[in-house]
């Protein structure tokens, strides 16, 4: 499943990135490290974003970034 498949308030870990290494290295200096536990706070239609918690930092990325990261949702 795709980040950007996951519902506001579900609680997911990384699992992969995508293998673009521009998009890869890009996410891993927002500190979306596979294994990494985030939480969905909001998606943002307007702007085709979303609002995520990571690492105690709320990010926003759109859904096209999101597409590129596998994640296991646990809750």
């Amino acid at each position: 499943m795709t980040l950007s498949e996951v519902n506001v308030g579900a609680t997911a870990i990384i699992s992969s990135l995508s293998s673009n290494q521009l998009i890869r290295a890009k996410l891993l200096d927002l500190g979306m490290i596979p294994g990494t536990q985030l939480t969905i706070k909001r998606q943002l239609s307007w702007s085709r974003s979303l609002q995520v918690n990571v690492r105690q930092a709320d990010l926003i990325i759109r859904h096209s970034m999101a597409d590129e990261i596998k994640v296991q949702v646990v809750k």
